[in-house]
């Protein structure tokens, strides 16, 4: 359909004047909020959701690698966790493989010790509300346009900061950016993962144990054929972790779907619906097992696990070689040791899961080409599709939402914009407020996985 419609002209209102914006409140969103408003920056964060947490909450990945060791902003947020009986401190250095149950978390504590914390900096906040597109004048984002049950209104801001992990903020105003596979622009698969509660005991899980988790998908096969069922699980390599601080809830990871585009609401609303389809299908395969005959879906994610979409193109882009070979900048703000971690997107294309040393997320990654006073972080920083695959995992994420709202802050303090901006100052800074940018071997887990 090729029809169209004009929109009236509208004056629309100004409701807030900030130093920093924030659009996202997900694991890179609620950090860079948090850390601009620590650096004395006046910050406004807006959230879609009617809480925070992004693929934490809303996604319900759980567990969360890349956690353990960073220190910082994060320390802080994972021992206020655990003094709420929300996640279980383990000492790293006994701890085998990063992506294991030593690394999950109850959900619901997570969203309330997240409000708490920002809350008591003195971050504003606005959920319910969607960022509707940028104020952009003279290649310099001045602000956004929103919308929630208030209406239409405006924010104008010193610096914005793009958490939308689609990168959102940055392509509307102008930034350039890549999307997908090279030569087709197709996407990794996209899951809805969903809590299975059952109360059989942890030693009695009738599944194989790998790098931290449980594979389903085997004993799914093995069942179907048992009874005689017409059922191949849609995720090869489907798993489950059990979640300590919640007893009976298992995270599944199983429902899968290819060549979906998360930029686009057709694609996203047909995912959902075959994505449910395959979680109640799923179920009653399950209850065909003694040892999951009661249980039950207890929840799904509110969104759709979406791997990759936009990345922004900055000052400097991650590599493969990177990647694979550990390297290291001077103006790293982070650091990330997950595994290369790609999922075929069809039958050309073999998945990857290769384990390689830890490599530096600089600086420059986090600050997008063209556009001034704009910073991104999250999945949708400045790399290739390998790299990636590896620096999408939340702990990087969260910690490159530090690194963002650190910087915003130093660049209105120093009067300059964040592409002037030295890395090496941010670095300087974050590791002072005790960021361990490449944490030491004893503070992380042995292996990540495999």
């Amino acid at each position: 359909m090729n029809k169209t419609i004009h929109e009236e002209a509208r004056e629309t209102a100004v409701i807030a004047d900030v130093d920093v914006l924030v659009c996202g409140g997900g694991t890179s969103g609620l950090f860079a909020a948090l850390a601009a408003r620590r650096s004395g920056a006046e910050t406004l964060l807006i959230e879609q959701e009617g809480f925070l947490g992004g693929t934490a909450t809303s996604y319900l990945v759980n567990p969360l690698p890349e956690i353990m060791g960073k220190g910082g902003l994060l320390q802080e947020f994972l021992d206020r966790m655990s003094a709420a009986g929300g996640y279980i401190k383990e000492d790293p250095s006994n701890i085998e493989f990063d992506f294991s149950m030593a690394n999950s978390f109850d959900v619901e504590c997570f969203k309330y010790v997240a409000l708490e914390m920002l809350s008591k900096a003195g971050v504003s906040i606005l959920l319910h509300t969607l960022f509707v597109r940028p104020i952009v004048e003279n290649d310099v984002i001045r602000g956004v346009i929103i919308e929630n049950k208030s209406g239409r209104q405006a924010v104008l801001a010193k610096r914005v900061i793009d958490c939308t992990g689609d990168g959102d903020v940055a392509a509307a105003s102008g930034a350039p950016y890549k999307k997908g596979r090279e030569k087709d622009g197709l996407m990794p698969s996209v899951s809805l993962l969903f809590h299975l509660h059952n109360e059989g005991a942890l030693k009695d899980l009738p599944t194989i144990e790998v790098g931290g988790i449980y594979l389903i998908g085997p004993l799914m096969t093995e069942i179907a054929k048992k009874e005689g069922i017409d059922y191949t699980p849609p995720y090869d390599v489907g798993f489950l972790v059990p979640i300590p601080v919640t007893p009976g809830k298992l995270l599944v990871n199983l429902a899968h779907v290819k060549n979906v585009d998360g930029t686009r609401a057709e694609d996203l609303s047909r995912a959902h619906i075959t994505l449910r389809e395959q979680i109640m299908e799923a179920l009653q395969v399950l209850r065909r097992h003694p040892y999951f005959e009661s249980a039950y879906v207890a929840a799904t994610g509110t969104h759709i696990y979406i791997r990759e979409t936009r990345r922004i193109v900055g000052e400097y882009m991650l590599t493969e070689d990177d990647a694979v070979k550990g390297k290291q900048f001077d103006d790293a703000i982070t650091s990330c040791r997950y595994m290369i971690d790609v999922h075929p997107i069809d039958d050309m294309e073999v998945g990857r899961y290769d384990n390689h040393e830890p490599f530096d997320i600089p600086y420059r990654c986090l600050v997008p080409l063209k556009i001034e006073n704009l910073l991104v972080a999250g999945r949708c920083i400045s790399s290739d599709r390998i790299a990636q695959s590896a620096l999408r995992i939340s702990g990087t994420c969260m910690s490159t939402g530090e690194a963002a709202g650190t910087a915003a802050a130093l660049s209105i303090e120093k009067d300059e914009s964040p592409r002037r901006l030295e890395g090496k100052d941010v670095r300087e800074i974050l590791e002072k407020r005790g960021v361990n940018i490449r944490p030491e071997r004893h503070l992380v887990p042995a292996k990540c996985m495999f």
